[in-house]
Formats: structure tokens, sequence, C-alpha cells
């Protein structure tokens, strides 16, 4: 693990803003505050444990700070309050783990890579958002997370971090709309689907849905097509579909993904984006390379797939 707050972790800033090897106060009590909020995302979003979690444990401080460019350092408190709990020490290894393959994401320029880390929007997006916000801190200034050795005052280049693009950032964020279920039996929905066909291609689409409250009907589409291309499905993927006040949601629990929109149309649009990314990503990486969690994705995928035409 080269990234340990335990004992300290340096991040390098270049350019104009660390030509003078130092920082205005705005800019770091900035920097800080936004690692903080990514570091308390990553424990409050992305810490599995069942242990009651305390966010104190997580609270970071201004440990160091070199010439070399501007060269601050950050570490977890090493106030005896904020070492909450047994297991604390055990918790901010797990957090130290997230966090470094985080910054691996941000090093290799591929922010979609987010996606298959966190594949779930309600964990993706307040580390999506973090993560950017730092990022952007730097403005065009160059940036790595770096070790320091103190003996030899060498500094040890470990990620340089590559630009957070806004356009990337919207593609990862997904709405999340919260619903209700009613217990009331008698709450019936009901859809109208239309059915079109276009050569051999086959496409259902609901219209219309009606409820008293909410709407909540089955998706069920045997085709999904994307652009150009079109995934023909062994059997219908079952995905339940929603609609509170404006917007639309397609969720497949089996796939763990998520299309949304303000109107139909945009939410099977977005779903089916969402389903050719997933499988080209988890296709494009080898088992070796995935979580347990999208080593099942992938298997459920593929033998769900029938035919891929492009």
């Amino acid at each position: 693990m080269k990234l340990d707050l335990s004992k300290g972790t340096y991040i390098q800033i270049g350019g104009e803003l660390g030509k003078y090897n130092s920082l205005p106060i705005e800019t770091l009590i900035k920097i800080a505050q936004d690692f903080q909020e990514l570091v308390l995302n990553i424990a409050k979003y992305d810490l599995q444990t069942t242990d009651p979690i305390n966010l104190d444990t997580f609270k970071i401080e201004l440990l160091d700070f070199r010439p070399g460019s501007a060269i601050p350092c950050f570490c977890y408190s090493p106030r005896v309050e904020n070492k909450v709990g047994h297991n604390w020490q055990i918790h901010r290894n797990s957090v130290n783990e997230k966090l470094e393959n985080i910054v691996e994401v941000a090093a290799s320029g591929d922010y979609t890579k987010l996606k298959i880390i966190y594949p779930n929007p309600s964990t993706r997006n307040p580390i999506v958002e973090s993560l950017y916000s730092l990022v952007n801190d730097f403005d065009t200034a160059p940036v790595s997370f770096v070790d320091y050795n103190k003996e030899t005052l060498e500094i040890i280049p470990l990620f340089k971090i590559h630009r957070f693009g806004s356009s990337v950032k919207k593609s990862l964020i997904t709405p999340i709309i919260e619903t209700s279920v009613s217990n009331i039996e008698t709450d019936v929905a009901v859809g109208r689907i239309k059915i079109t066909t276009k050569g051999d291609i086959i496409k259902k689409k609901i219209i219309n849905s009606y409820s008293n409250k909410n709407y909540a009907l089955e998706y069920a589409p045997d085709l999904i097509v994307f652009e150009k291309t079109s995934y023909q499905l062994k059997y219908p993927l079952r995905c339940l579909f929603e609609m509170e006040d404006d917007y639309f949601v397609i969720q497949s629990e089996i796939l763990d993904i998520i299309g949304t929109g303000l109107t139909e149309d945009e939410a099977e649009i977005s779903f089916a984006e969402e389903f050719n990314f997933l499988f080209n990503k988890l296709n494009s990486l080898d088992n070796s390379q995935l979580t347990e969690h999208n080593q099942l994705i992938k298997l459920n995928l593929n033998n769900l797939i029938e035919k891929v035409v492009k």
C-alpha cells in the first residue's frame, strides 16, 4: 500500500500555484476540506463492516509541509478522542486501500473506471462529487501524490493526477430518485405498452402508467439497443420500472444498473447506455482485476446475452 494516512500522505503541487514553495491560505484550506470530504465519503459509503462507524475516526490533519514546489502532508488525526472503537486502525487501513484505488483511477486519467469500482450510483455519486472537487482545486497546476524521504530529502513520485472533466463527471453521476412503496394491496398500477417491429427486431416500450401515488411496473426487454449495437437476450431481463413526480427509473437488481430520464424514452436510452458500458467494460478486464461482486455481474451478463449485433 503506497498511500497511508496513518503515517502521512504527501501531495506535490507544481506550476504557478506551487512555484514559491508555498500555498495561499484559502487554497490550502479548500484542498484540506475536499480531501477530508473524500476520505469521509469513502468511510461513510464504501467501508464494508458490521461495526458501528464514528466518522471522527477518519478526521485528517496537516502533518507536514515541504518545499520542492508546495508539498503538504495530511494524516489521520493522532488525537486520542478520534481513535474510536476497538477496530479503528483496521477501519482506517480499509479506507486507505479504497483511497489508493480511487487515486489510481485519477492517475490513469480514465475516470469512467469509477463505474466499475462503484456500480451502485448511491455509492458512486458522493465519491465522484468529492473527487471532482479535490482534483479541480489545483486548476491547471500539475499535481502528484508522492513519497518523501526525510533523511535524503528525496521526492518519490507515486501517482500523477490527471484532469477530471465536467462532461466525464456528468456521465458518472446518476440521479437517485427516492421512492416509497405502498403497503395497501388495492394500490394498483396499470401500464400501456407499444410494440414496434423493424425487420427481425422487436421493441417493447411503456407508453403510460397510472397509479394512485407512485408508478411501479415491470420492464422486461429481450432486446436492448444502444446506438448501432443490439443485444439479443436469451430471456427477458426483468427490471423494475417506476415513476415518481417527473422522473422515470428503470432498475435491474441482478446487474446493479439504473437508467433514468424525464421521459420513458430517456430512461430506456439511459438504461441501454449503462448496459452497453457495463458489458464492454467488464469484458475488457480479466476476472483477476474485478471484485467478486463484479465477477458475478459479469457472469450473469454473459449468460444473459444470446447474441451481439453491431
